[in-house]
């Protein structure tokens, strides 16, 4: 992925999000569809999973994160709280890619309410990021540069 402007940059992440939000539905239908979930489905989501959460949070890291500090510095304790968040969800993605994996090849969970409900913990916190940093992508729009 080569980004040419920070137009550019912002338009990835838009692509981006949408792409993150739709694996969050899939991982919506997978806990709905507990004890007997779609193994092809949890087999695409394990290979989609890592590569979609660390693309997005490495162009956030070097193309959102400091132009929000450059405009908006007050907005400085939330972009390290959402750096720190990025750590959290790519941990979170390793563990829940490995239980697709699991599932896809027919493994069950010792505690199928477990195994949704760490799905569900998983897709609602990544939505709210995900419409967090949205929200800083609207306002940055909204603010210009400054010289």
């Amino acid at each position: 992925m080569t980004i040419q402007s920070p137009a550019d940059g912002l338009a990835e992440l838009d692509r981006l999000y949408r792409s993150t939000l739709r694996i969050c539905d899939d991982l919506e239908a997978v806990a709905d569809s507990l004890p007997n979930p779609d193994r092809r489905r949890c087999r695409k989501l394990a290979a989609e999973l890592r590569p979609a959460i660390e693309t997005a949070n490495a162009l956030e890291e070097a193309i959102l994160f400091p132009a929000i500090l450059g405009r908006l510095p007050a907005e400085a304790h939330a972009i390290e709280r959402l750096a720190r968040e990025h750590l959290h969800d790519r941990a979170a993605a390793d563990e829940i890619a490995n239980m697709l994996l699991m599932l896809s090849r027919g493994g069950g969970a010792r505690s199928w309410d477990a195994l949704g409900y760490m799905l569900r913990a998983y897709f609602v916190s990544v939505r709210r990021h995900v419409a967090c940093e949205q929200s800083l992508v609207a306002a940055l729009r909204t603010v210009p540069a400054r010289h």
